[in-house]
């Protein structure tokens, strides 16, 4: 048990978790209208998209109330209902850690990084070691099975066959060719392990008619050894989404261009429709683009200290 967990809470002050993002201080004061609430805290950090820094939620609160009862009232009769679409968790504020025990748990992470490191590391050196091993063993038996015989004929069989001389790919398009689309916009620097299912989540205020991921073709090896793990495919770091119209095109763009998935800073711009592909076509994990599905949002609460 960390030593921000076995602090004394704050007996006036709560931590509300999962907040809608476009929830605004006076949102919760409405929200507890009936009880003393002394001060309303939305904590934000700054983001930066096309030279512009953007203030943005960080999706939790912290309320104080003028005395205990009203800060144990809240939650009781608030702890896990629905604000604003969404289920909030409610619980007593603990104080903002010291500089000691940022230090410590500073150490703790760059410990518990560096052992990552370190098993990681002679896993692969295991891994090369066996792999040089089996490569000698080949070898050693291809050598034998020579020596005792093998005829003219099965030599020449052995022989490497010509390679098939591949066709020639077609040129790529310059990016500034084609139209700029209406209603579709491109997104790069996509987290490799995103899906359909992640940018459902993200855009869906917007109500996308359709999403597009291009997924990596990995060597034939990996591929057959990815199918027998059922190992996610990866993405291509790109990935296409049409809305309904023009209008929400540009809206989606304006906000969600430079904001962060998976700790990568994601850029949406108007795609060309040379580049666009055919709506409604199978992805390589064989979803079908068309089609509509309900995604269940999964939030990852932020605990976080008065």
């Amino acid at each position: 048990m960390s030593a921000v967990e076995t602090k004394p809470v704050i007996e006036e002050r709560i931590y509300i978790g999962n907040v809608d993002y476009k929830a605004t201080e006076d949102d919760l004061r409405e929200l507890f209208s009936e009880l003393n609430v002394t001060e309303v805290d939305i904590p934000t950090k700054n983001i930066y998209s096309n030279k512009k820094v953007l203030n943005k939620p960080l999706g939790f609160a912290f309320v104080q109330f003028e005395t205990k009862d009203d800060a144990d009232k809240v939650i009781e009769e608030f702890n896990g209902k629905e604000f604003k679409g969404r289920k909030v968790y409610v619980k007593k504020a603990v104080p903002p850690p010291t500089e000691e025990e940022k230090q410590k748990k500073l150490e703790e992470f760059r410990a518990k990084t560096l052992a990552a490191k370190e098993k990681k590391k002679k896993a692969a050196a295991e891994a090369a070691a066996a792999a040089a091993a089996s490569a000698t063993a080949v070898s050693a038996d291809a050598t034998t099975a020579e020596a005792d015989g093998a005829t003219e004929g099965t030599t020449e069989s052995k022989k490497k066959k010509p390679a098939k001389k591949r066709s020639p790919r077609p040129p790529k398009l310059p990016l500034e060719e084609g139209t700029k689309s209406t209603d579709t916009v491109f997104i790069t620097n996509l987290p490799f392990d995103a899906n359909i299912k992640t940018l459902t989540g993200v855009f869906k205020d917007y109500k996308p008619v359709w999403i597009h991921v291009p997924l990596r073709k990995p060597p034939y090896r990996r591929s057959a050894q990815a199918k027998v793990q059922s190992k996610p495919q990866k993405n291509k770091g790109i990935a296409f989404i049409k809305f309904s119209d023009e209008d929400l095109q540009k809206k989606a763009i304006e906000e969600f261009n430079g904001i962060e998935i998976g700790e990568r800073k994601i850029v949406v711009d108007v795609a060309v429709d040379a580049r666009i592909p055919v709506e409604g076509a199978k992805e390589e994990n064989g979803e079908k683009e068309g089609e509509e599905k309900e995604v269940k949002e999964e939030v990852e609460i932020v605990e976080e200290t008065a």
